[in-house]
């Protein structure tokens, strides 16, 4: 209801019930949508039948909390199921997870190595041109004109 609430413009049922004790909205749509009304109602209805019933019982006896108490200790002491779907939620985003991380981490290795390969070619290119740009007799043609002032 809280969705179709939402798309019709009614009320959700949160804001009905936060009306109802007193901090819901006050933008005076209950004055004039009788579904939201109606729907009040009934949340009105519901609660004093809850609180007439609770009136009737003077208080909780022992036995009955103590039977409680005996309830929730079973439940703990069963074991987790590994089909349970809280598990099973755990596990997938534990192996999602992983999936990411590795994924991730083969990516950067990849571009890793492409870069490394990129940065030795443009060293072995430099070499050569250095190579080259040695092997040249360019430095009896610079000296030259110094060697013609001592002679």
């Amino acid at each position: 209801m809280n969705i179709e609430s939402k798309l019709s413009g009614h009320w959700t049922d949160e804001e009905i019930i936060g009306h109802l004790y007193g901090v819901g909205p006050e933008n005076g749509h209950l004055e004039h949508c009788a579904d939201c009304q109606i729907r009040l109602s009934a949340m009105q209805a519901q609660r004093q039948a809850l609180e007439t019933a609770t009136a009737d019982n003077d208080g909780v006896t022992f036995d009955f909390l103590a039977a409680q108490r005996r309830a929730i200790y079973q439940r703990l002491e069963q074991p987790v199921r590994w089909w349970s779907l809280a598990y099973v939620r755990r596990v997938a985003a534990g192996i999602a997870a992983a999936v990411v991380l590795s994924g991730s981490a083969y990516m950067y290795q990849q571009n890793r190595s492409m870069e490394m390969a990129r940065e030795r070619a443009e060293d072995a290119k430099l070499l050569q041109e250095v190579t080259a740009m040695a092997s040249m007799d360019s430095g009896a043609q610079s000296t030259e004109p110094l060697q013609g002032l001592f002679e």
